[in-house]
């Protein structure tokens, strides 16, 4: 594996105006550094409120960071123009029907990230492009035609891999994006991303509070606490070693749910 994202100690801080009063800054991430291999699956697990959403939403250039740096290949991404970004990196969220227009059809939305990223390919190339990727995540040609309310919601977070996929990226942040889902569905949606991976070569990271889901899918893990990094390591010396009790406590399997998922389990 080479490495492909870097991330050198990168902060967020807010200001909270109470009325008259000067603003108070307020930490929601501490300066932390980590790296992602090409790839690789980071699953960033800790409490509500922890600082795992803000990482995650400043990887994928929802948020910018206060400080710090983040590459990837090498290249600065914080600096890049949101059309070369998100050439590399996309994202999806844990609201599927949310996170979609629901008065746009599946294909119009599957060609907006190509229309923006302006990649030089005609409209028929664009329609090519988007049949081949409703197919790779298990869906229909008819589909292009669909409105959002007319699918199920294992078939709205398709669309959502669809659209995140369709530009090719290197890297895909999910953020909860399967805390809403029937287990049943959780479990092919999980294991269509894992088929992705191996056919793809995706480096994906994983904000979640499933011990479960991260044993089954993740290389790396990331602990985090009131906005600070307290543990990152391998999934196997975290499960095996935990340095830390959250670590340990959070990687309990004491799920309500059990996923049946295939047999790509990283080891």
């Amino acid at each position: 594996m080479s490495k492909l994202l870097e991330v050198r100690n990168i902060s967020k801080y807010y200001t909270h105006k109470d009325g008259w009063l000067p603003g108070r800054r307020i930490c929601a991430l501490e300066p932390l550094s980590f790296s992602l291999e090409r790839g690789e699956t980071l699953a960033i697990m800790g409490e509500t409120g922890s600082g795992k959403s803000t990482i995650a939403k400043i990887i994928a250039g929802a948020e910018k960071p206060s400080s710090g740096e983040l590459f990837i290949n090498g290249q600065a991404l914080d600096k890049m123009a949101d059309q070369q970004r998100c050439r590399y990196v996309r994202m999806i969220f844990q609201d599927s029907l949310r996170s979609l227009n629901p008065q746009i059809t599946v294909g119009k939305q599957l060609l907006e990230p190509l229309l923006f990223n302006h990649d030089g390919r005609s409209l028929e190339e664009r329609k090519k492009r988007v049949f081949e990727t409703l197919r790779k995540v298990g869906l229909l040609p008819e589909h292009y035609h669909f409105y959002p309310h007319m699918l199920s919601s294992g078939q709205q977070q398709r669309v959502c891999i669809a659209r995140a996929i369709v530009l090719e990226p290197q890297i895909i942040v999910a953020d909860e994006a399967f805390a809403a889902l029937d287990p049943s569905i959780r479990a092919q949606i999980i294991n269509l991303i894992l088929d992705l991976q191996q056919d793809m070569g995706i480096s994906f990271i994983f904000v979640t509070h499933s011990p479960e889901i991260v044993k089954h899918v993740s290389d790396k893990i990331l602990i985090m606490h009131r906005g600070k990094m307290i543990e990152f390591g391998t999934t196997q010396a975290l499960i095996t070693d935990p340095q830390e009790s959250l670590t340990a406590t959070l990687l309990q399997a004491d799920n309500n749910y059990k996923v049946p998922l295939h047999s790509t389990t990283k080891e």
